[in-house]
């Protein structure tokens, strides 16, 4: 599969990066569907000193979101700078770079929308590569990471990917993006954030 390939070759500049020092930080982001799961699961599998962390762990509760997205005219800027808990995600790589045991913390439960799993993190790691949207924007994290990495591809494959992805997993409750609920900013929330 491309994706392990593209996986080996990443964690050869991981490899590179963290000789020397004590803790790296890593961030990948690219567009959604484009492959950063899959490439943050096997770049784990590949360095046993790499802390896996997804950014969808940090989402902030479905009942969290829905009292923001009501606060905001603007949808898509709400999505943006405020579906994930940042202050979490920016609290989580402080720790890292600092200390070196277990952390437990409740992190984003997507069948439930409730923020009811407990994860365990190992400090102890050199490497933390975290993945998700939104990585680098000057807004939001991109201060925190030692080094970035962007995954491009082709976007018609990837949305492909991405809506059968999206089908298999919201079953009858899927809304295409030419869904008129989801393009009306007035509209309440979609079933899928609420």
């Amino acid at each position: 599969m491309k994706l392990k390939e593209t996986a080996k070759n990443i964690n050869e500049y991981i490899r590179k990066w963290s000789e020397g020092k004590q803790k790296l930080v890593v961030a990948v982001d690219g567009y959604t569907g484009v492959g950063k799961t899959t490439i943050l699961d096997a770049l784990a599998e590949l360095n046993s000193d790499i802390l896996p962390v997804h950014c969808d762990d940090f989402m902030l509760s479905a009942a969290e979101f829905k009292k923001i997205l009501a606060l905001n005219e603007d949808r898509s800027v709400t999505f943006e700078l405020h579906r994930n808990d940042y202050g979490k995600i920016e609290d989580m790589v402080n720790a890292f770079r600092k200390r070196n045991d277990t952390v437990e913390l409740h992190v984003a439960n997507r069948e439930t929308g409730k923020t009811d799993v407990t994860k365990t993190f190992e400090l102890s790691k050199s490497i933390m590569v975290i993945e998700g949207v939104f990585m680098f924007h000057p807004k939001l994290l991109d201060h925190l990471w030692d080094k970035r990495i962007y995954l491009d591809g082709d976007t018609v494959t990837i949305d492909e990917r991405r809506v059968k992805r999206e089908k298999e997993r919201w079953g009858d409750k899927y809304f295409p993006e030419t869904h008129p609920d989801l393009l009306c900013r007035k509209h309440p929330v979609s079933p899928r954030y609420a």
